[in-house]
């Protein structure tokens, strides 16, 4: 996010609505990633209802991965996602 957005909830809105589409789509969990030292996102990232599954070095740096658990659509009778 700019600085000039940051505080206004832009980050915490937007991944309400991917998460809204994934779940649409009929996926059970989302897997999202931010870098270990971006406290700011983790916040947001854990009051979806993100759950650290781990802190991992890559390429990219030290990079915190969160799962996200998705509301089950009883009314899809597929069981592929």
């Amino acid at each position: 996010m700019r600085p000039s957005t940051r505080g206004r909830g832009r980050a915490a809105w937007a991944l309400g609505k991917a998460l809204h589409r994934a779940h649409r789509r009929g996926m059970s969990r989302c897997l999202i990633t931010c870098k270990d030292h971006n406290l700011a996102s983790a916040r947001v990232i854990e009051r979806h209802g993100g759950a650290l599954e781990d802190v991992r070095d890559t390429e990219l740096g030290r990079i915190r991965r969160y799962w996200v658990e998705l509301p089950v659509d009883r009314s899809r009778n597929d069981t592929t996602v």
